[in-house]
């Protein structure tokens, strides 16, 4: 009988020992793996895009309607990777070359602005690599593609 009492008691202290060890390393998985809701207002938001991933020359076509008429235009535009632009483009409304400059943003969720001297706006988003971007002209159903064709600075 003596020696049934004591397996009993052993038994229940290796349970209780166990339970406790389970609990404990539960505990620290639930710690570890939820954060607090202050904890994610710390964390800093990932930024991908900054001015200077829009560097260098790109070739672009643009097409659509502006004022009611079919457009196209197509050129170089030259970003400094500081905020500055400049174009060189033919456009169908004139069929010459033309040239303007301009400034832009970039978000570091690689959304942006373009804001060019003739009073275009252009809202874009940029590959994370700055090697193209699309576009879409705020005036009229106008859009268009460009691509990284060099790093120089081509349109002055």
């Amino acid at each position: 009988m003596m020696q049934k009492i004591r397996d009993t008691e052993w038994k229940g202290n290796i349970n209780m020992k166990t339970s406790a060890l389970l609990a404990f390393f539960g505990y620290l998985v639930v710690a570890v793996s939820v954060e607090s809701p202050a904890a994610s207002l710390e964390k800093p938001r990932q930024t991908y895009c900054s001015l200077k991933t829009l560097n260098g020359s790109y070739l672009y076509l643009t097409h659509g309607y502006l004022e009611g008429k079919p457009y196209v235009s197509s050129g170089i535009m030259s970003f400094d990777g500081t905020g500055k632009v400049a174009l060189i483009y033919t456009r169908s409304v004139e069929r010459a070359q033309l040239s303007t400059t301009g400034t832009y943003t970039v978000a570091g969720n690689c959304s942006g602005s373009m804001k060019l001297a003739t009073g275009t706006v252009n809202d874009f988003y940029l590959s994370p690599t700055g090697d193209s971007f699309n576009w879409v002209r705020s005036t009229g159903a106008v859009g268009g593609e460009a691509k990284r064709v060099s790093r120089e600075l081509i349109a002055r």
